[in-house]
C-alpha cells in the first residue's frame, strides 16, 4: 500500500470523525431528552445486539416488560425494537496460538406485546432474533432465536402466580463454559418452562419454583451424549426480620436425565438460608448460601471405545451460593453484584462434573441524560472432576448515547481471557463494538 492511499484513508477516517462529533452536538443541541432520565434503563432490550453467547440456557429469569408507552392496539402495548452492531475481535476462534481476527455484524430485531388485565394481572409476549455474519469466517454464522410466553397474575391478597415457557434456538461460541474445541460452532435448542407461586403476609413469606429444561444439541454429533432433561424444585420461606428486610431458609432439589449418556443421570439436593431487602431500600436484592450435594443414579461404567458416552462419576459435594445485590446510592449510579457457586454438570472431553465459582460486577453511572458508562468485571473458577481447572475473566467498558427516547448508539470494549491447567484452552481476546439500537 502506497503513501497516498494510506494519507487517503487517514483522511476519511478523520472526516468521519468530525461527522460523528458534528452529529452528536446537533443531537445536544436540537433534541433535547425532557422527562428521560431513565432513558438507558431499556438497554436489556438489546442483549442480542453484537453478544458472542445472547442466551444462557440456565436463566430461569422471569421477562420484564420494556418501558415506554410503546404502540397502543387496543389494551395491549406493542414495543417493536431493532439493533444492529459492527464487531471486531482479534481472536474469532478463541486460541492460544494462530490467533485470527475478523469483523461481524449482527442484526437483531425483536418485538414485546404486553397485555393488562384484571387490574394487576398481565400477559407478555416477547420474541428476539439475531443473524451473526462474520466477513471471512462465514463458519460461524448463526441464527438465534427466543421466543416467550409469560403470564403473571397478582393478586391483592399478596399471592403472586407466574407461568413461563420458553424457546431458544441458540449456540455456545469458543471459549465458552464447556468448550468441545469443535471446527463449527454447538448449535443447540432449549424448551424449558417455570411455574411460581408467591405469597407475601405480614408475618411470613413463602416461594415455591418448579422449573423444566429440555436441551437437545444439532450438530457436531453431540445430541448422543449431551441431550437431557432437567427438572428442578425449590422451596423458600421469607421471614421478616426487620422493615424492609427478611430473614430466609430454602430447599431445592434437581433431578437430570440423559437421552443416551444414562451414567450422567443425577439426583441433586440442598438446603440454603440468606435473607432479602426490598427493592424500596437503597440496598436490595437476595443472597443465598447454603449446600448442595450432588448423586449419580448409576456406578461408573466403561463405555465402549468411540461411543463419545462418558463413565460416571462419584459423588459431589459443595458450598452452594447465589446472589442478586443492588446498591443505588444515588438516581444516576447503580451498582450490582451477583456472586455464584454451583455443581454443573458436563459432556465432554470425559468430564462428568464441574464447580463453577465466582462473581459479576458491575457499576453504571448516568453523567448526563444522553450519557452513560457502565463497566463489569466477571471473574469465574471452573474446577472439573478430572482435574483440569480454568479461571475466567471478562472486563467490559461501554458508552451509551441517545439521541431521542427511541434511538440510541453504543461502544464497547470487552477484554476476555481463560487460563487453563490443560493448556489447550487458553485463550484471550479484545474486542469492539459499535451499535445502533432502536425501540419503540
Amino acid at each position: 500500500m502506497n503513501n497516498s492511499s494510506i494519507n487517503a484513508k487517514g483522511i476519511q477516517l478523520k472526516f468521519s470523525h468530525c461527522l460523528i462529533l458534528f452529529f452528536l452536538l446537533c443531537c445536544e443541541m436540537f433534541l433535547p431528552l425532557r422527562g428521560w432520565a431513565q432513558s438507558f434503563s431499556n438497554t436489556g432490550a438489546f442483549y442480542f445486539t453484537g453478544s458472542h453467547n445472547p442466551i444462557r440456557t440456565g436463566n430461569f429469569r422471569f421477562r420484564q416488560f420494556l418501558p415506554g408507552d410503546g404502540l397502543k392496539v387496543g389494551p395491549a402495548r406493542v414495543h417493536p425494537f431493532l439493533g444492529v452492531a459492527q464487531v471486531y475481535t482479534d481472536n474469532v476462534f478463541r486460541t492460544d496460538t494462530q490467533r485470527k481476527g475478523g469483523t461481524l455484524t449482527t442484526i437483531a430485531p425483536g418485538i414485546q406485546a404486553s397485555l393488562p388485565f384484571g387490574g394487576r394481572h398481565s400477559m407478555l409476549f416477547d420474541y428476539r432474533a439475531a443473524q451473526f455474519l462474520y466477513a471471512k469466517f462465514s463458519q460461524n454464522n448463526a441464527l438465534a432465536q427466543n421466543g416467550l410466553g409469560h403470564l403473571q397474575l397478582d393478586f391483592p391478597s399478596g399471592l403472586k402466580l407466574d407461568f413461563q415457557a420458553n424457546h431458544v434456538e441458540g449456540f455456545d461460541p469458543r471459549g465458552s463454559q464447556v468448550d468441545s474445541r469443535q471446527n463449527d460452532i454447538t448449535k443447540w435448542n432449549v424448551n424449558s418452562f417455570r411455574n411460581q407461586v408467591e405469597f407475601t403476609g405480614a408475618n411470613l413469606g413463602i416461594r415455591v419454583a418448579v422449573n423444566h429444561l429440555r436441551l437437545h444439541f444439532k450438530n457436531n454429533d453431540q445430541a448422543a451424549p449431551r441431550d437431557r432433561n432437567t427438572t428442578s424444585a425449590n422451596l423458600t420461606v421469607f421471614i421478616p426480620a426487620t422493615v424492609g428486610a427478611s430473614g430466609l431458609l430454602g430447599v431445592l432439589v434437581a433431578d437430570r436425565n440423559y437421552d443416551e449418556n444414562n451414567q450422567l443421570d443425577s439426583f441433586s439436593y440442598g438446603v440454603f438460608t440468606g435473607f432479602r431487602l426490598a427493592p424500596s431500600r437503597q440496598v436490595s436484592g437476595e443472597f443465598n448460601l447454603g449446600y448442595s450435594i450432588l448423586n449419580f443414579d448409576r456406578a461408573p461404567l466403561s463405555q465402549p471405545p468411540g461411543s463419545g458416552l462418558s463413565v460416571g462419576g462419584k459423588q459431589q459435594k459443595a458450598l452452594f451460593m447465589r446472589g442478586d445485590l443492588r446498591w443505588r446510592p444515588t438516581t444516576r449510579l447503580d451498582v450490582r453484584l451477583r456472586p455464584f457457586r454451583a455443581i454443573t454438570q458436563s459432556a465432554v472431553f470425559n468430564t462428568t462434573t464441574f464447580i463453577r465459582t465466582g462473581a459479576k460486577l458491575s457499576v453504571r453511572q448516568q453523567l448526563r441524560k444522553r450519557f452513560e458508562i457502565q463497566g463489569s468485571f466477571l471473574y469465574s473458577n471452573n474446577n472439573f472432576q478430572d482435574s483440569r481447572t480454568d479461571n475466567r475473566f471478562r472486563w467490559r467498558t461501554v458508552l451509551r448515547y441517545r439521541t431521542v427516547e427511541w434511538l440510541g448508539f453504543q461502544l464497547s470494549y470487552t477484554f476476555s481471557k481463560r487460563s487453563s491447567s490443560d493448556n489447550q484452552f487458553d485463550f484471550y481476546s479484545n474486542t469492539v463494538m459499535i451499535s445502533v439500537q432502536g425501540l419503540l
